[in-house]
This record gives C-alpha cells, structure tokens and sequence, in this order.
C-alpha cells in the first residue's frame, strides 16, 4: 500500500510539473470536480445535534480548499465550532468560524497547536483542509465508541483520494524508531478497531489527552510522523473505517506546491531528533 501511494504521488508529482501538465491539470479538476458533485448529489442529513466537539484546520495559501472544507462540514454540522489556523500572506474571512491569524508561513504545526489551545469542547475533529465532508463522515457513530471505550485516545477515519476513490487504509509502522512501547499492543482491537502506532491526518480525539503530545512549532512542513511517534506509549489510537472523508488535493497547485515541497528543514530536524 505504501509503495503503491508512494507511485502514484510520483505519478501526479510528474504531470503536475512535466510537460503534459496543461492536459494534465484540466483533466483533474474535471473529475474532481465531478465527483465531488456525486457525493453531493447523493445528499446527507444534517445532524445538529453534535454540540461536544470541535473541528480544528491549519490553511495556508488556499482560501478556497479551506472554504470548500467548511462548507462541506457545515452541510453535515450547521452548529459544530470550526477553527481554522492560517498562516498565509493574505488571509482570507472565513464567515461562521473563528479565525487564528498567524505570521506568515508560520507552518503545520505551530498551526495546530494554536487552534489546538482554543478548543473548549471535549472532544476535537483534527482535519487538513483539502479534505471534504460528505454522507460518510458520520461523527456521531464515533464520537459514541469513543464515549464507551475509555482507553481510546484517537479515532482516526478513513481517507478517499480523488479522483482515483482510493480508500487510504491505516500507515502501520510508518513512524520513526523509538523505545516508546504502545499502550496497547499495535495490531490489536478494541471494540472492533485495529490498534495502530499511527493514522492518516482525519481524527476524533480527546482533548485533553490531545494536549498532552500537541505539536512542535520548528517544523513547518512535516509533523505527521513525529507526532504520532511522540504520541506512542502516551496515547492509544484506532483506526474506524466507518468514518470516512473525501481528500481532494491540489497538486497542480504551484505557487502552494512550492511552499508544501520546501521540506529540507524539516528533514534536517527530523533526522536529528530520531537518528
């Protein structure tokens, strides 16, 4: 699974930058945009009724992948509290959320943990923003597993990349090395849900226990991986494929592209930190 993502990443990587990319993007954003239409089409309920969580978002350098995410979760969740970090040049007003302003390209996860300390609710939705919400993203199923099993920290859901409708199974053993031993063993289920060391960036949490990893602000582009290396021996996640969000990302985005690739910092860090 990890080398076949691994293939395709390289796939659009090449379209987006090579010489087919002014065939190449008009092609993908049609069907994108297509399927996006579908899962609109097929309609959803709302549910006003989810009133103990808040979703928190970090944006940078596209207003409108962040607004299509808001819209699409407030179809579902009129009354869920939203906050969105954004560390572009210019924000953008994002109406009905609370807004935490950053400098400029403050990265991933100083973003994170600023909306991470405004949360009030117990329980937080962590999300990208070119995610988007449809049929499948029911909370209140997984906000009840978590409610009636304790021990769980991290409900991570089920992505699908468009325009393929590749249902991203959970990244086991994919964090770094570390003599952290899991809280329960990796492989393992409770209530029905795979353990795992980590999950894909789309998860119900607990807030408080959340809080006691968060994130570190000197890496700007790549904190998926050591956070939830941090996380192992502190917090217990699962995986809940019934729990499912669609991943429409922007890869023939260059001016975000360029800014999303400049990784070699924080590579540098991480090799660093876990070597």
């Amino acid at each position: 699974m990890r080398r076949n993502l691994f293939a395709v990443r390289q796939q659009l990587r090449a379209l987006a930058t090579g010489p087919l990319r002014r065939i190449a993007r008009p092609a993908f954003d049609v069907l994108v945009a297509g399927e996006l239409a579908g899962a609109r089409a097929l309609g959803a309920t709302p549910d006003p009724s989810i009133d103990n969580v808040t979703a928190i978002v970090k944006t940078f350098e596209r207003p409108q992948i962040a607004a299509r995410f808001v819209a699409s979760l407030r179809a579902l969740y009129p009354s869920l509290p939203v906050i969105v970090a954004d560390d572009s040049k210019h924000p953008q007003p994002l109406p009905g959320v609370e807004q935490v302003i950053l400098p400029f390209d403050s990265g991933v996860s100083a973003g994170r943990q600023a909306a991470l300390d405004r949360v009030a609710t117990p329980y937080v939705l962590v999300a990208d923003d070119d995610f988007v919400c449809y049929r499948g993203t029911r909370l209140a199923p997984a906000l009840a597993r978590l409610a009636r099993n304790p021990q769980i920290d991290i409900l991570g859901g089920q992505l699908i990349d468009l325009p393929y409708l590749r249902r991203r199974r959970p990244p086991l053993h994919q964090i770094f090395p570390t003599s952290a031993q899991p809280l329960v063993p990796i492989g393992s289920t409770i209530d029905g849900l795979l353990v795992c060391d980590k999950v894909s960036n789309f998860y119900l949490a607990r807030t408080d226990r959340l809080r006691l990893v968060g994130w570190t602000p000197e890496l700007k582009r790549i904190d998926h991986a050591d956070f939830f290396t941090r996380a192992l021996g502190v917090l217990v996640t699962v995986f809940d494929p019934s729990l499912r969000a669609l991943h429409a990302q922007t890869p023939f985005d260059a001016h975000y592209m360029a800014h999303r690739n400049d990784d070699h910092a924080d590579r540098a860090i991480l090799a660093a930190r876990w070597r």
